[in-house]
């Protein structure tokens, strides 16, 4: 028997490692954007670890899945220092390091009513260059690898490990039909591709024509998420569109992380694409009405959201 089926056979729950940017942040929710040179009251003040990646380790951890969460170092701080401690505390296993030559970059988030999202987030070039250098042997024995697109040349070494050990990989990855080589290179060795809609294109893309051209670069199932209109999802010779169930919308930083940890759950339980989508978009919503990633267990959040 090949060494990583070895160690899949002995653990109860799959492994899953997580690949990208990691800081601690705040978010303010207000109930609507000011006009320029102006300025709101914010109703509520959390603070958070990002980026997507480790929003993801989060919520699979706490559904009793082992979530390995490799990213960059951060500085050897109290910052730096307390997420660490955090992600500990939480049930990941984090595979970064504390430097002392290094300040932990922070990160401010707006969020509002009408499901806005705007980050700021602190310039650090020596931080985030760092990924390149990541220890990636967790990959090896994971079940599946979670891998955001916007680390670069790191998501490519990556992703390239986990297809040397036969590791699937779920990327999220932005894409444009007006740009249809950026980014292909990294979703031709995906498994499955999450692609936001995007939110600057004007008029925007159609969804259908999006799903089928990143379906049409290799993966065997693409995901398109489009906010309060739900997602697609794209296997070779189907299309299916899922509804988002109506919310009361408080908050909708983290919602395209819930969505990429139900999505992955649901695969390694064996789901199909189209049932992973379903319960990704109910999982999504439900985060869009609260402030914090879901508290519950995944079951429970199954039955909430009525979906299975």
């Amino acid at each position: 028997m090949h060494k990583a089926c070895a160690l899949h056979c002995c653990r109860l729950m799959p492994r899953v490692a997580c690949f990208g940017y990691i800081n601690p942040g705040v978010v303010l929710t207000v109930d609507q954007y000011p006009a320029a040179n102006s300025g709101a009251y914010f109703s509520t003040r959390r603070p958070f670890i990002g980026a997507d990646c480790a929003m993801v380790a989060l919520m699979l951890a706490r559904w009793g899945y082992e979530a390995h969460l490799i990213a960059n170092d951060l500085g050897d701080d109290a910052p730096g220092r307390e997420t660490l401690q955090q992600l500990r505390d939480a049930g990941v296993t984090p595979h970064l390091r504390l430097r002392s030559d290094l300040r932990t970059p922070q990160e401010v988030d707006i969020a509002d009513r009408a499901g806005t999202r705007t980050f700021f987030v602190e310039h650090n070039p020596a931080v985030w260059s760092s990924l390149l250098d990541a220890d990636l042997s967790a990959i090896d024995a994971a079940d599946m690898l979670y891998l955001d697109w916007y680390v670069g040349e790191a998501a490519r070494r990556a992703a390239r490990r986990a297809r040397e050990a036969g590791v699937p990989v779920f990327l999220n990855v932005e894409y444009s039909l007006r740009e249809p080589l950026q980014h292909a290179e990294l979703i031709q060795l995906a498994t499955f591709a999450q692609v936001p809609m995007s939110d600057v294109h004007y008029p925007p893309e159609d969804p259908n024509a999006l799903a089928e051209a990143v379906l049409a670069l290799g993966p065997q199932a693409v995901f398109v998420t489009r906010g309060k209109h739900g997602s697609l999802v794209a296997q070779p010779g189907a299309l299916c569109s899922v509804a988002a169930p109506p919310v009361d919308v408080r908050d909708t930083q983290g919602a395209g992380a819930v969505y990429s940890a139900a999505a992955v759950a649901a695969l390694l339980q064996g789901k199909s694409p189209e049932a992973a989508g379903r319960i990704a978009t109910h999982l999504a919503s439900l985060k869009c009405a609260q402030h914090e990633l879901p508290l519950e267990p995944l079951e429970s959040l199954l039955a909430r959201a009525d979906v299975r």
